[in-house]
């Protein structure tokens, strides 16, 4: 299936998805004021999050850095030669951030690593979502699950999770539900011969919510880009661990520095498009446009030519004739689009 067919494939089942919500809006509205009362609260719910696993014996392993990370995974995949890491969010990101060179998947791993959805504070449980069945088994039957999650995952109560779990499904397959879910908590649970080892990754990002120039909200989108984004076409070369999707290019400036790296700023077109598609009411055009003027409060003043340049042309590089022409579809949004 190539992109414009998944494209149209889930845009097919979202829209049917969505004819089931009531209010959708308030439902986004309701889940973006919920995080950003986590982004507001972070260091107290990770903390609330710590002591509730270690009420039952557990621990968090936190890795501020990529480095350490991979110092937590070393150290529990040294005894088993059969690891598998299932293709998630929170892994996808680890192993391009450190270079992870990743085995082939086992039929029956001795290890799996699993990325989490959410992590709720106030229990110290673990909500992973998982993309079939199958993975299901494979964590059920291995002797070690290791689970990845980042800071941007943190839920204040599981009272939220119903709400939360919901629309990234929806925005993220089109479908209401995922096709397995597992609510777990690190330790030996009972009814699992697995045992769970969690890693918490900060990546920075703790840091840039004292930061009034970047948005907090970025920092909680740990968020699946659903298949309507033009990278995926444009790399399907690239391998798929390796594969940034164009939300992620977006926040790469917010969630690094706005200053040093400009260009998924200034080159990064049709965020009208990409809201349709978050789980979130927020709007990216709003704070792109800030995030321009606080890049430029140094700068000289534009010319008109470069002003123009700076325009929302969206509508030409996403323009629904350029996508049946590949070759010319990836000249006007490699430029536009993605500012190269």
């Amino acid at each position: 299936m190539n992109f414009i067919e998944k494209h149209q494939l889930y845009k097919k089942k979202l829209s049917a998805t969505l004819n089931k919500i009531e209010d959708i809006n308030l439902a986004k509205k309701r889940l973006s004021y919920l995080r950003w009362k986590v982004s507001e609260n972070l260091d107290k719910l990770l903390f609330e999050f710590e002591t509730n696993v270690k009420k039952t014996d557990a621990n968090v392993l936190f890795a501020p850095t990529i480095e350490t990370a991979i110092e937590h995974l070393n150290k529990h995949l040294k005894p088993f030669s059969k690891v598998n890491f299932l293709e998630h969010n929170a892994i996808k990101k680890m192993v391009a951030n450190g270079n992870i060179v990743v085995p082939e998947n086992s039929e029956k791993p001795d290890v799996v690593i699993v990325g989490a959805k959410f992590l709720m504070a106030n229990t110290g449980n673990i909500f992973i979502a998982l993309n079939n069945v199958q993975e299901y088994q494979q964590i059920i039957n291995a002797k070690k699950t290791i689970i990845i999650a980042g800071i941007d995952s943190i839920l204040a109560s599981q009272i939220d999770l119903p709400l939360a779990k919901q629309l990234y499904s929806t925005y993220e397959i089109g479908e209401l539900i995922y096709p397995a879910e597992i609510l777990t908590r690190p330790g030996k649970p009972r009814g699992l011969q697995t045992e769970i080892v969690l890693i918490l990754i900060d990546n920075g990002r703790s840091k840039l919510l004292t930061n009034p120039f970047h948005r907090p909200l970025f920092n909680l989108l740990n968020f699946d880009l659903a298949p309507v984004c033009p990278m995926h076409q444009i790399s399907e070369e690239i391998p798929y661990w390796k594969n940034i999707d164009s939300l992620s290019y977006f926040l790469n400036p917010f969630t690094t520095d706005l200053d040093a790296i400009k260009q998924p700023i200034f080159g990064n077109y049709g965020f009208e498009i990409l809201n349709q598609y978050l789980p979130y009411d927020i709007d990216l055009s709003e704070h792109v446009t800030e995030a321009r003027s606080f890049s430029n409060q140094n700068e000289k003043k534009k010319t008109v030519f470069n002003s123009f340049l700076d325009t929302d042309k969206s509508s030409i590089a996403l323009n629904a004739k350029n996508f049946r022409d590949k070759e010319k579809f990836k000249k006007y949004a490699m430029h536009n689009f993605f500012g190269k």
